[in-house]
Formats: C-alpha cells, structure tokens, sequence
C-alpha cells in the first residue's frame, strides 16, 4: 500500500505514514473498547464485566480478521516495481518533465484541435466570398492560433517543471475491472497550474469543449477507467505510456520499462475483445 498523499510505502502494519505522518487507516471500534475499560474506575470495570463479555467476543473475532488480513498483507508480492496482492496491482511512477514528453504531446494535440473550430466556422461563414478567400481567412486563423499557443505553452512547460521540481509521482491502483490514476495529494495543486493554462487557451480559442477538457483536468485527481468501457488502447514504449481511452475520456498509465509489458497484458486481458489495439 502506498501513502496518497506523499507516495511513501507502507511498511508492515504501520498506523501511520513514515514519510509524513498521515495515517493509514483508524482503530477499529474492538480496539477503542479495550481503551476505554482500562480507564474505567475498578468497580465499574467489575460491573461492566459481564456485559462487555459479546464485545470480548467480537473483539476476538476481529482479531482473527486482523490476523487474516495479515496473512493476506504477507501474500503480496513484488512483480519488478509493482506489488501484486491478488488481483489488486499497485505502482508508484515518477514522471519526467524533461525526459517523458508523454503530458507535453497531450496538451499540444488538445490545443491544435481547438484551433480547428475558430478556423472551420469562419471559412463556412465566409465561403460564400469564395473558396479560395475563405479557404485563406481560415488558414491565417489557425497559423496565428498555434504561434500564439505555441509560445504560451513553450512558456508554461517550463515553468510547470521548474514548480514541480522536473518531476511528479502518480499512484496506478489497478484490478481485474479497471484502472485508476491518482495525483498525489502534495502535488495535485501544482499539476492544476497547466490544467487551468489548457482551460484558458481552449477558451481564448473559441473552443469550449477544450476549455472544459482543460477544467477537468485541474480539478480532478484521479481518474478512474472502467476496462469494460475501454474502446482502444495504444501504447508506446518508449514514453512508458499506455492510453486507454473510453468514448470520451483518456486515461494515460505510465509504467517502467521492466513493467510495461506486464501492465499491458494486465489491461488487455480484461479489456474487451474487439478493443482497438495500436502503438509500437
């Protein structure tokens, strides 16, 4: 198991985070009742005896759940960088800013895309002066859309890495029925900064659905995929990246080389059978 909120692996039955101090999990209500009899003056300890004798009992009964769970915790095994419990798969990935441009490709191609609905209404509303000038008017309209957004973003990368300090972790849970991709919590509003920049140039494009797109992004933290609802995947290797895309979602799992392979069998293998598959 791994911490949400700063990525730090737990190590045996630990309550609380080593790397920074937020709890796991909380007393169950069995350990809470022995707490409390032992603060309790001597003679009512004495009265309370009997009545407290079916709480004893489930007290014993949760501790053997706690001993199974314990067994099933001693189970879990490491697959390369990945624990395995079962069919419950964890992975902590330590994105690059500069060596992974997976995020960068993704931002550009939903910027370009916003380009496209500013440029295609004004050659309709102008092609009745002639293909040829509408034709002109649309192309001026997406030539000086992408230098503008173009130097946003060569701005904004940057600056987005230098805030994360060149890199970020995402926390992958994964099973046999879908994948979910969490932000830590230490980093969340840090990544919002190129959520919200997606969101404004998508506006200031014309496109609402980019800026909504953009939205989304800076306000979610995770990002759940539902195998079943998968309608293609493509992975590419060499950004250690598998996209698995639902109709109108995308999620992008990231794993190390020495897992890549492992991670993509795991997703196709749920996924169904006449799910588009691409990628090198």
């Amino acid at each position: 198991m791994f911490c949400e909120n700063c990525g730090y692996e737990r190590i045996g039955d630990a309550d609380l985070c080593e790397g920074c101090g937020k709890p796991f999990g909380t007393l169950n209500s069995s350990q809470e009742t022995v707490v409390e009899e032992k603060n309790m003056e001597p003679e009512k300890a004495v009265v309370s005896e009997v009545a407290t004798k079916p709480v004893k009992m489930e007290k014993i009964a949760a501790d053997s759940a706690d001993s199974s769970s314990e067994t099933e915790a001693a189970k879990a095994e490491k697959t390369g960088n990945i624990t395995v419990n079962g069919s419950d798969l964890q992975w902590m990935y330590e994105f690059s800013f500069w060596r992974n441009p997976a995020i960068l490709i993704t931002v550009a191609k939903v910027l370009l895309i916003s380009l496209f609905v500013p440029a295609l209404f004004m050659f309709f509303i102008t092609i009745g002066d002639g293909f040829g000038e509408a034709l002109e008017i649309a192309g001026k309209i997406f030539g000086y859309g992408v230098l503008v957004m173009a130097g946003l973003l060569t701005i904004a990368y940057p600056l987005v890495g230098i805030i994360n300090g060149g890199k970020y972790f995402v926390l992958f849970k994964m099973d046999d029925k879908g994948v979910n991709h969490i932000q830590l919590d230490r980093q969340f509003k840090k990544a919002q900064a190129l959520g919200f920049l997606t969101a404004l140039i998508g506006l200031s494009g014309g496109n609402l659905s980019a800026g909504g797109a953009g939205l989304m992004a800076a306000t979610k933290q995770s990002l759940y995929t539902s195998f079943k609802k998968v309608k293609s995947v493509k992975a590419v290797k060499s950004r250690n990246t598998i996209y698995v895309n639902e109709s109108m979602t995308r999620n992008q799992v990231y794993a190390e080389k020495e897992d890549f392979d492992f991670v993509l069998e795991h997703i196709l293998r749920h996924c169904p059978k006449n799910v588009r598959v691409s990628g090198n």
